[in-house]
């Protein structure tokens, strides 16, 4: 009883208190319990020790809060990755997909009950909100970003007129690992921190909110990119390609005892090809490529004018470099370059094909209509170089064997369309 009666008498002590003292008081006691529930959420020591020594994967997935097609932030992913390979951790990006026969939550602790000993598991919902306050009346207004296409690129900063336009962020990361402890279950996050900012900065709120994840122990000796692994791999697009390509002419010399120059004049035909390009960073990329322009010629030398039009085959071989405009995920365009040899073959039996040095530039636009197929259109002008009287014409059959020599260069521009696809990343 003794002690029952020094309770009552304390609790008596603290309600005859002052109000100022009274309120101490409770705000000790609320920050104590506050304290005790932020850190149920923070890694105990031992667990931390193991967390460090035992896992080397973390699987991400992150998603915009509000969003049906749980689309994300680019910014939030990179920050998450950067920071957690500064840990130690290799990174995998995962990823709900809409049209499952299992809702989010599912596939969610599906994966997380799936997990390796190795691995854990990384939910960040993120959040950016503007407020546009106009500066006369000051009434807030909160609009979420818009947001387009499978992920969110970027986050549109700017200010409207007479509205001042403010940001908000928050990041909340979750952490999940499938031990075997009796006392724990593995759909309870081991580790959970929020990070709100007033500012648009997501990527920082995201760095914050992983600040209490410990480092590995056993960090790999590298890390994979930014994109899934198997988005790694170099990309490829292959081109096929068709069009037309416009009349031209160049200077010939008959070889019949005259210096007077002629016109071999070629006519505008189709064109029709094969295009490889390998890419080398995000805007450069080096291409192969094969051309056939199958044309008629009219050569207006004394000898042969009276024997009448010449059909011929053009064929381009040519190595180029293009550099890339990513304008958006759909529309690229991009500007090249050409370098290679012109086969030029006379249809006619009786001649001989003849080799050129070929060089040209090429501009136009790429079209994705979806990550791996697309449309190509593009403009090109070729250039075929040799030296003055090289061979054009001639052949090993004495009665057909009135040389003709190539006297100028000759340009030919043309207009293309094609279809593509796209292999790797």
């Amino acid at each position: 009883m003794s002690t029952f009666f020094r309770v009552v008498n304390l609790l008596s002590k603290i309600l005859y208190m002052n109000t100022f003292v009274r309120l101490q008081i409770l705000i000790l006691f609320f920050l104590f319990t506050g304290a005790r529930i932020g850190l149920a959420q923070r890694f105990t020591q031992n667990d931390k020790i193991h967390f460090s020594d035992s896992i080397n994967t973390i699987k991400l997935w992150t998603y915009i809060v509000g969003d049906t097609s749980f689309r994300r932030y680019v910014e939030a992913v990179k920050s998450a990755r950067f920071e957690l390979n500064k840990k130690g951790y290799t990174v995998e990006v995962v990823v709900y997909k809409k049209g499952q026969n299992i809702s989010a939550q599912e596939w969610k602790n599906n994966t997380i009950l799936g997990l390796r000993k190795n691995e854990a598991f990384l939910e960040i919902p993120t959040q950016v909100k503007k407020y546009e306050v106009n500066v006369r009346s000051s009434t807030p207004t909160a609009v979420m970003l818009n947001s387009v296409g499978a992920v969110v690129y970027s986050i549109d900063y700017h200010n409207i007129d007479s509205l001042q336009t403010k940001y908000y962020c928050k990041a909340s990361s979750m952490l999940y690992v499938n031990r075997n402890i009796p006392s724990r279950t593995p759909l309870v996050p081991l580790y959970s921190r929020s990070q709100e900012l007033k500012s648009g900065n997501i990527d920082q709120a995201v760095k914050y909110s992983l600040g209490g994840i410990p480092s590995s122990k056993h960090p790999p000796e590298k890390f994979s990119s930014f994109e899934n692994s198997s988005n790694t791999k170099v990309p490829i697009e292959i081109t096929a390609f068709g069009g037309y390509t416009f009349a031209s002419k160049m200077n010939v010399l008959e070889e019949n005892g005259s210096n007077t120059l002629y016109n071999a004049k070629f006519s505008g035909n189709a064109q029709y090809g094969l295009e490889i390009g390998i890419g080398l960073s995000k805007n450069l990329d080096v291409t192969i490529q094969y051309r056939r322009v199958n044309t008629i010629v009219d050569i207006n030398t004394p000898k042969r004018k009276d024997a009448g039009s010449l059909s011929m085959n053009q064929n381009y071989l040519l190595l180029g470099l293009d550099y890339n405009i990513r304008v958006s995920k759909v529309i690229s365009p991009y500007a090249g370059i050409r370098l290679g040899a012109l086969n030029i073959t006379p249809v006619d039996n009786y001649f001989r094909d003849v080799w050129y040095f070929a060089a040209g530039i090429q501009v136009g636009s790429k079209f994705y209509l979806s990550k791996r197929v697309g449309l190509r259109v593009q403009a090109d002008l070729l250039y075929q170089i040799h030296p003055v009287k090289a061979p054009f014409l001639y052949s090993d059959d004495v009665y057909q064997n009135v040389p003709i020599d190539a006297m100028s260069n000759m340009p030919q521009f043309g207009l293309s369309a094609g279809i593509f696809i796209r292999i790797g990343n």
